[in-house]
């Protein structure tokens, strides 16, 4: 399984056709789509950057960093759950950090301090917990069985040779491991040479983030494409960027109880001087059902962001959504995505809204 078990009777119309009949015009340029809103929700503000869509395709949940909880709505904005509490028993959290969704309806927790995988109705009955044979990020479906990647930080670093990236199956009923898979070696013919994560792909082999917009899709054969994203042009991090990267680097001193501290002031000056990377986190990338690769980029992300889409190791198009995309997830004919508003006059306090919307892509074309 990979990241994502989705598009259920997806029909691919002429590209015309959906432009005209979305009313968008050229606005957003050749090959970029906009599926249509069919719901929102709003969710608390959190570090956290995490979603799970459920089996309904309506319900989905986020983790609440500063209540250490994990909160369930759905796209009425009904809250469904709202569960967990610190601590170390069943249905206890230290360190909720990756969310997982069950095939039978459950949301499944990766707890990173404890190494340990729990399982909830989304209304936060407990259901089951097992341990994890290290911290790993899950695919975002389980069943028996969930699944999920490590990252060899050595290897990510250049400080060692071999896989970067190594899959684990784990059983729910036993606890025990039941497959283990390493990444391949490479190398890959990267001028900028740094290799950053990997998911498996569910036809066979792998799926690679990359420096300076690279991207590495690894046949289950063993031959590699290596490809540098269409539409990556370097770029310099906004003041938004740049204001979010400093509220990250204060909660890091804080939750070390130091203040704030020149160090601080000497990164945010590097990084404003550094051009952005193409993908906007590690972890925001999956397959589809239909085996389409979706990675969230970070081209923009004021008014609009972009997921750009690829099948067989050949660029199809982006997808654009409103607002700063943090997370998003897919099952069968939704997109979600957990989104920063844009700051406006009634934000006093210059914190944007935090919210979750729910994209219809049963009819979504791509350009060939």
């Amino acid at each position: 399984m990979s990241r994502v078990q989705g598009i259920r009777g997806t029909a691919w119309l002429p590209l015309l056709a959906f432009a005209a009949a979305c009313g968008r015009g050229d606005a957003a340029g050749s090959g970029v789509f906009t599926p249509e809103l069919i719901s929102t929700a709003a969710v608390p503000l959190s570090e956290s950057e995490e979603v799970a869509l459920l089996a309904d395709e309506r319900t989905a949940c986020v983790i609440d960093s500063y209540e250490g909880q994990v909160r369930c709505v759905d796209g009425g904005g009904r809250v469904v759950g709202v569960f967990g509490r610190e601590g170390e028993g069943p249905g206890e959290f230290i360190d909720p950090a990756y969310l997982a969704r069950g095939e039978a309806g459950t949301v499944g927790v990766v707890d990173s301090d404890l190494g340990r995988f729990t399982v909830f109705e989304p209304s936060g009955v407990w259901v089951l917990d097992v341990m994890l044979p290290e911290v790993f990020q899950p695919f975002p479906s389980f069943e028996a069985a969930v699944s999920g990647v490590s990252l060899d930080y050595m290897v990510m670093l250049g400080r060692m040779s071999g896989s970067l990236m190594t899959r684990y199956d784990v059983d729910l009923a036993s606890g025990g491991v039941v497959g283990q898979e390493e990444s391949p070696p490479g190398p890959w013919d990267i001028e900028c040479e740094q290799v950053v994560h990997g998911i498996p792909d569910p036809a066979g082999g792998w799926a690679f983030v990359a420096c300076e917009g690279h991207l590495i899709f690894v046949g289950g054969a063993g031959d590699a494409t290596v490809l540098r994203a269409p539409l990556y042009v370097p770029e310099l991090p906004n003041e938004q960027d740049v204001a979010r990267t400093e509220e990250e680097l204060l909660a890091l001193n804080r939750s070390q109880g130091l203040p704030r501290t020149p160090a601080i002031d000497e990164a945010l000056e590097r990084y404003r001087a550094t051009p952005k990377n193409y993908y906007l986190r590690a972890g925001e990338q999956l397959f589809d059902a239909a085996n389409r690769y979706w990675i969230a980029t970070q081209r923009d992300q004021h008014e609009w962001s972009w997921l750009d889409v690829y099948e067989d190791a050949a660029y199809l198009g982006s997808v654009r959504v409103r607002d700063r995309l943090r997370a998003f997830d897919i099952l069968g004919s939704t997109l979600v995505v957990l989104v920063d508003r844009q700051v406006g006059p009634d934000d006093g306090d210059g914190i944007p809204d935090r919210a979750l919307d729910w994209y219809d892509i049963a009819d979504l074309p791509f350009a060939r």
